[in-house]
């Protein structure tokens, strides 16, 4: 009775870590190795201030949602996962600095983020040089992967990415509405002074000449500038079918509903910067109809994203967003490979190492579908076409998949 008993427990607990991204849902057996009684180090940088504070809250709530299903379950490999979430209030600056004390003081074997591709500019060469894995749990601007804005053409090593970069999702995007309602001219409004939104405008211009959309002119402005009438005066008088936003934070919002005010009724598009129910929220019925392509909707039919929702709903009372799936994701990413790793909890350096290496076998289930890394260290996945309802949700438009 008492041995019966003693496998109904295993057999629990082994269910409990295969929704939590164990070997059952796709990746490999683990290492056979203990972990029993020892602490696995993480780190994140997240914009939980600032502009990004639209995005970071969300990865660091889906984060620490999967830190404390893994732990409850009984850790990896019977070790407990800590994560030491630093905040670098949306400033290069400020996330090098903690990535640094993470790595150097923290000791930590991996870590997530940051949160904006213009911080990822300083954080990820600083933990290639440091040998330090780091997946990106939503960067999407170019040169992440595999060079890791390194001026050079060798890929780094110790950087991934589970977040759709915008070369893959601004073009499907793009391509989704032409093959729909077939928009013949187009006006651009970018963001000139951050990667993500720079990086957005350069993918727009090839993008929409491709799919047929004649741009009729790109207009810069500076995420400081308080009143963006201007710039959406130059936008609108283009008489363009479409609008194409490339920034991020609260603008977006903001430029669609002046937007509107000045009398466009046509389509906004924009890019990862849309894909919060934040933004959506902002903007309110301004936005309704405003389309992006997104690496994540709230109710994709994958098992394990009903369980993730289901679980995100009970913590936190609320929905969750792309950045709380990606974040989410992000963890169990390290968990799978920590799993195969052999980790000595003694060598830091060499225990980096073998994370990194197992990091580039890991295949899981998560959020946003079956996952598994590129050779290049990116994503490959389904990509949802989505619009804002008006209201602060999003409403699918077409599924892409991988």
């Amino acid at each position: 009775m008492r041995s019966g008993i003693r496998a109904l427990v295993v057999g629990a607990i082994f269910f409990l870590l295969a929704a939590c991204g164990g070997s059952s849902g796709g990746g490999q057996a683990d290492s056979g190795s203990s972990y029993k009684g020892k602490e696995l180090k993480l780190g994140a940088i997240l914009s939980l201030t600032g502009a990004g504070a639209v995005y970071g809250p969300s990865s660091k709530n889906g984060a620490d949602l999967a830190v404390e299903q893994i732990n409850k379950s009984g850790g990896v490999n019977g070790a407990t996962i800590t994560l030491d979430t630093q905040d670098d209030a949306s400033d290069k600056a400020q996330a090098a600095q903690a990535a640094q004390k993470l790595i150097q003081q923290g000791q930590v074997v991996g870590l997530l983020g940051p949160t904006l591709s213009n911080s990822a500019v300083a954080v990820h060469p600083l933990a290639e040089n440091l040998k330090t894995p780091i997946v990106a749990v939503s960067t999407t601007g170019i040169h992440i992967v595999p060079d890791c804005n390194y001026p050079k053409t060798d890929p780094c090593k110790y950087v991934f990415r589970d977040s759709l970069g915008e070369e893959a999702a601004i073009p499907a995007n793009i391509k989704a509405l032409a093959d729909k309602t077939h928009p013949k001219t187009g006006a651009l409004l970018v963001a000139k002074d951050d990667k993500f939104s720079a990086d957005g405008g350069e993918i727009v211009k090839k993008a929409a000449p491709a799919n047929g959309v004649q741009l009729l002119g790109s207009i810069e402005f500076s995420k400081a500038d308080a009143d963006l009438s201007l710039p959406v005066t130059k936008a609108v008088q283009l008489k363009p079918d479409v609008i194409f936003i490339t920034s991020l934070g609260g603008i977006p919002a903001k430029i669609m509903i002046e937007a509107r005010k000045q009398g466009f009724t046509g389509q906004f598009l924009g890019g990862n910067g849309f894909n919060t129910a934040v933004v959506s929220k902002q903007a309110g019925d301004a936005g309704r109809g405003a389309q992006s392509a997104s690496a994540w909707f709230t109710d994709n039919d994958f098992k394990s994203n009903k369980e993730f929702v289901t679980a995100y709903k009970t913590k936190y009372a609320q929905n969750p967003d792309q950045f709380a799936a990606q974040g989410y994701t992000g963890v169990l990413i390290m968990a799978d490979a920590a799993k195969r790793a052999k980790l000595s909890f003694s060598n830091v350096s060499q225990d980096r190492d073998n994370l990194r290496n197992a990091l580039e076998t890991v295949k899981i289930d998560s959020p946003l579908g079956p996952f598994q890394f590129t050779k290049n260290h990116d994503v490959k996945q389904t990509i949802w076409i989505i619009q804002m309802d008006g209201t602060g949700g999003f409403k699918l438009v077409q599924k892409i998949a991988s």
